[in-house]
């Protein structure tokens, strides 16, 4: 169990300060275009339904599937720019995004392996990993997920102004 939770706690952490990285560093450095400011959102939502789900739906068949349907978009909706990143993007900006687009569903299976910890579960060997220690992580993870979601729509959208090119 407290491999679990140690495993846990680094992968969590390490994906939010790669994230942070890119978000705070190359998009800021390079200002992202129209379809990125808006499409990062909609990344972004999808990862925290899969939070929704498990903080505050019970473990069922109906909410395992839907879990598992928002996890798989979630995964392969991250990788919708990646075709135009390879263009736009430094290499080391690209690197970042692989590294997020492996830990992504990792990230997701700890959510998955932990919701026994806020509900009972639907399978019986899922309560080997409840932990409280993952489970507050996990709470952590989904408030800043929240407030980078807000954040992603206000900043990008309202805040920022591209500049008009003459």
């Amino acid at each position: 169990m407290i491999y679990f939770e140690i495993i846990s706690i680094i992968i969590i952490m390490t994906h939010g300060m790669i994230m942070c990285l890119d978000e705070f560093y190359f998009h800021h450095k390079r200002k992202l275009p129209k379809w990125e400011r808006l499409g990062h959102p909609v990344d972004t939502l999808f990862f925290f339904s899969c939070f929704l789900i498990v903080l505050f739906f019970p473990m069922t068949k109906l909410t395992v599937i839907l879990f598992f349907i928002l996890s798989i978009i979630s995964s392969l909706i991250i990788v919708k720019d990646e075709f135009i990143h390879a263009k736009k993007c430094c290499i080391k900006e690209n690197y970042l995004h692989a590294l997020l687009f492996v830990f992504h569903p990792i990230l997701l299976i700890i959510l998955f392996l932990s919701w026994s910890s806020f509900t009972n579960s639907y399978f019986s060997g899922l309560e080997n990993f409840n932990s409280i220690i993952v489970k507050n992580i996990i709470y952590f993870q989904f408030v800043t997920t929240v407030l980078f979601f807000i954040y992603q729509i206000i900043f990008w959208n309202f805040i920022y102004k591209e500049k008009s090119k003459l």
